[in-house]
């Protein structure tokens, strides 16, 4: 059996029930057009810290990414491992010849997909309605699908493991609600970083939600230096590679059974 034969069937299961559960397509397509139609119509004529002709619509584009992606991993595949995991599906997909990190593969190649269609369909928005200004180059556009997919991989983890090591789903859906809201929080989304205390501003550089901001906004506007999110960068590729090993090394307790 190839490779691709062995992601295939659970991908297409994935899609089928992804676009099937109506909670989930809400959350990742119309809350984030939503947010652009607010944050766009507030802010998108606004100038910016990156300068008087990068106004606030372009802005708003890397944060929403970044919101959505971070939506999709600690609400959309958490509610899905566990609403699988309390029918007893997950357990039985365990006994067929794949990994938990196969597994998750397939998993966030379906969420990816939807994620890219509500990246495609507010982003569009933002130039069509709000005027935003594509800013990036060749090289800029390649390495924010890098990251695009990096931020991806580290909130889709961080869903998938939560989730398999939380037996409660009650439990686990408020443990995924209090981090994506702490991550808001510290991000620069709800409250810009600059004005929180010092202490809190080097507690909010823990969580990765701020670092993913900032380097799709500096690619977005075209601002990449690595003088400015050099350290950024490299948090993200340290916790991107952290969370492969982890995925593929990780283990629950029926394995043994």
């Amino acid at each position: 059996m190839s490779r691709i034969d062995k992601y295939t069937p659970f991908l297409k299961v994935e899609l089928k029930a992804l676009f099937r559960e109506h909670t989930s397509m809400f959350f990742m397509i119309i809350v984030p057009i939503a947010l652009t139609v607010v944050f766009g119509g507030t802010f998108g004529d606004s100038p910016t810290i990156f300068g008087k002709n990068v106004l606030g619509i372009d802005t708003v584009v890397p944060i929403n990414v970044v919101f959505l992606l971070a939506n999709t991993g600690l609400m959309g595949i958490s509610i899905t491992i566990l609403d699988i995991k309390g029918q007893g599906v997950f357990k039985r997909y365990m006994t067929y010849p794949a990994t938990y990190w196969q597994y998750f593969q397939s998993l966030f190649a379906a969420f990816l997909v939807v994620s890219i269609i509500s990246t495609a369909i507010f982003g569009g928005m933002s130039f069509v309605v709000y005027h935003a200004i594509w800013r990036m180059n060749v090289w800029q556009t390649l390495l924010f699908i890098i990251f695009y997919l990096l931020t991806a991989l580290i909130f889709f983890s961080v869903g998938y493991l939560i989730s398999l090591f939380i037996t409660s789903s009650r439990t686990a859906s408020l443990v995924t609600s209090g981090i994506f809201m702490i991550f808001i929080f510290t991000s620069g989304i709800a409250i810009p970083t600059d004005s929180l205390p010092e202490f809190v501003q080097k507690f909010a550089h823990i969580f990765p939600m701020y670092h993913c901001i900032q380097i799709m906004q500096y690619l977005w506007v075209g601002d990449f230096e690595l003088s400015k999110i050099g350290n950024n960068i490299v948090y993200v590729l340290i916790l991107s590679a952290l969370m492969v090993i982890i995925l593929q090394k990780v283990r629950i307790q029926w394995d043994s059974k």
